[in-house]
């Protein structure tokens, strides 16, 4: 898709390389928050020594969106047309906000359950973790390479974690034996499959047309969702 939306280097728009480096930007901003809130509800780390930091990127954040969206609007003004990137970077640019929303939420975990994770669960939110980070970079290099093969990678993975995380949250609101932290455990895997979901709908941005956006059923309709996020415990270095 970016082949015929940006071109080659020296044809592209200024206006519009100025706003894609901005929305990158906002995401690398989004990335560092989600990373700051799992370290605090997660990790243990004592949330009063990083709630300025965390929510001073999720000030950034929010401000991006609306300082991209009123570049774009610029944008069409000068150029007299609605310019199709600049629907495409509206769109992708409201799931990073909301990446940043989610991370926040994260972030409040630990004030609204003052006790981490525990068992398997804590297990699996640890995988999840890494697949959120590492799915992160993978946006942050495929948005602007345009590389059609990663981008459905990461989107097949997404979707993959997407559905561990519906199979886990089902299978914690049957417990006959809820304990202390299920319901925040619910939360917490809800929280990052959006995350995940969210980062899908950038990834798709590369692979799909406009008004296909965020739409992939196609590309994991035929793609085994089998195994659970404690298969992959040894990737990411997880005892």
């Amino acid at each position: 898709m970016f082949d015929w939306l940006f071109g080659k280097p020296h044809q592209r728009n200024s206006g519009i390389e100025k706003i894609w480096q901005d929305f990158i930007q906002m995401l690398e901003t989004a990335h560092k928050e989600f990373e700051l809130a799992c370290q605090v509800a997660l990790h243990g780390m004592d949330p009063k020594l990083v709630e300025d930091q965390l929510l001073g990127y999720d000030k950034s954040v929010n401000k991006a969106e609306r300082s991209i969206r009123k570049e774009l609007v610029v944008h069409c003004a000068v150029q007299k047309v609605i310019d199709p990137a600049c629907l495409i970077i509206m769109s992708i640019a409201k799931d990073a906000e909301r990446l940043g929303d989610y991370s926040k939420n994260i972030f409040e975990m630990r004030e609204l359950v003052p006790y981490l994770p525990e068992g398997k669960e804590r297990e699996e939110l640890f995988v999840l973790e890494q697949l959120v980070l590492k799915t992160f970079a993978g946006c942050s290099e495929v948005i602007p390479s345009g590389n059609e093969e990663l981008a459905k990678k990461i989107i097949i993975d997404c979707k993959w974690a997407e559905v561990q995380c519906d199979s886990i949250t089902k299978e914690l609101l049957n417990l006959p034996e809820p304990t202390r932290r299920t319901a925040s455990d619910v939360l917490m895997f809800r929280f990052m499959k959006r995350m995940m979901s969210h980062l899908r709908n950038i990834s798709s941005s590369v692979v799909q047309p406009l008004h296909k956006l965020d739409f992939t059923k196609k590309i994991t309709k035929s793609v085994e969702m089998s195994g659970t996020l404690l298969d992959r415990k040894a990737e990411f270095g997880i005892e």
